[in-house]
């Protein structure tokens, strides 16, 4: 089947669309714009399309009405809320999600507000470079400039407590294989989870009866994915991300987490040492193996100490929910962020691959 897939056409639509996608404004708590674009784009692929109470956009598409499978992609970004004004108009804030003060230093940003998008400069009140100081400085010592000199002059531009900031990085093309970005967590996996529904629905497979599930606030706790999986309750789910390629100079080999060009990641465990993440279901580990050696999909196995997916919360669900995950390797995650472009391609195919082989197996019944 995959001979029959197009994948210079999935190179393209990737191309085509994936930085505008990155380019929305969706802190965590604060999705609507993103949500808004899903709820369009997700419907002429599926059955019906709901949004429940935390903003979650669930897309249904009747299958085989056998079993149930859950497939989440988190819309949200990392980013920041303004906690407070001062008298000459500097902003201070609060962060949301894996904000890390490394990468505050002289950043530009974009501020949501009722009136649009106000644009501001992050610095921190310590004089001289970054290169001078001993150590980093704490996240609330640094600010936002927006280039006004009083309270009533930001308040003017629509400023207030509560806004919440994108921080702002290029999207572009780096080389001949790569894509850097802000929000390639997870914009990334939203495109990529609405390609294979679109190939599902053109290429009119069997499959279970799929949710596709865009979820809110994964950030700051995986919290959309936990409603979401109550409300479905399904008979797998598979976790949609983003993890750590660390390949990269100085790094051993042996502290990898994933490598760029080597194909997606398939998830075995993550962050359990904290009680949050997840170790995967055996029988869904084995299952995406399989199907990857029988497609030649490159693939490589996924043991992140530090990170979690939607899937940490999903799989503790109703009487529990067997889950796993697929993942990008991307470098420079919650900064400036990069990946390979042949392994979203492979990553969409994988996971095509994998729900159009669930019917008429035994996997349903077996861990």
């Amino acid at each position: 089947m995959q001979n029959s897939i197009n994948v210079e056409s999935l190179k393209q639509n990737v191309l085509d669309h994936l930085f505008e996608w990155c380019d929305l404004h969706g802190v965590s708590g604060y999705e609507m714009d993103v949500i808004q674009r899903v709820k369009e784009s997700i419907t002429p692929y599926t059955t019906s399309v709901s949004i429940d109470q935390l903003g979650n956009v669930i897309g249904f598409k009747k299958g085989t009405g056998k079993h149930k499978l859950m497939i989440a992609a988190h819309m949200d970004e990392i980013g920041l809320m303004i906690r407070h004004i001062d008298e000459r108009g500097f902003l201070y804030f609060e962060n949301i999600g894996g904000v890390r003060p490394q990468n505050l230093f002289a950043r530009t940003c974009l501020i949501k507000t009722d009136q649009g998008l106000v644009e501001g400069l992050i610095n921190t009140i310590h004089p001289g470079r970054p290169k001078t100081i001993v150590e980093i400085p704490p996240l609330r010592e640094f600010f936002i400039d927006i280039g006004v000199t009083s309270r009533q002059e930001a308040k003017d531009l629509g400023i207030e407590v509560g806004n919440t900031v994108a921080l702002d990085y290029e999207c572009k093309r780096l080389g001949r294989n790569r894509i850097i970005g802000k929000a390639l967590d997870n914009r990334l996996l939203v495109l990529i989870l609405l390609e294979v529904m679109k190939l599902c629905d053109e290429m009119d497979v069997e499959t279970p009866d799929l949710y596709a599930v865009f979820t809110v606030q994964e950030e700051v706790g995986s919290r959309g994915a936990k409603a979401a999986a109550y409300q479905i309750n399904p008979d797998r789910a598979i976790a949609l991300d983003v993890t750590v390629a660390n390949d990269t100079p100085q790094i051993p080999s042996h502290e990898y987490i994933s490598q760029l060009d080597m194909g997606p990641g398939i998830k075995v465990m993550d962050k359990i040492a904290t009680g949050l993440g997840m170790i995967s279901s055996p029988e869904i580990v084995r299952h995406l193996k399989k199907v990857a050696r029988a497609q030649g999909i490159p693939y490589q196995l996924e043991v992140f100490p530090s990170g979690t997916t939607d899937a940490s919360t999903i799989h503790l669900e109703r009487g529990g929910i067997p889950s796993g995950g697929i993942v990008v390797p991307t470098r420079y995650v919650h900064a400036h962020e990069m990946a390979s472009i042949d392994d979203i391609v492979q990553t969409i195919l994988l996971l095509f691959h994998y729900i159009t082989s669930l019917e008429g197996g035994s996997q349903w019944e077996s861990l």
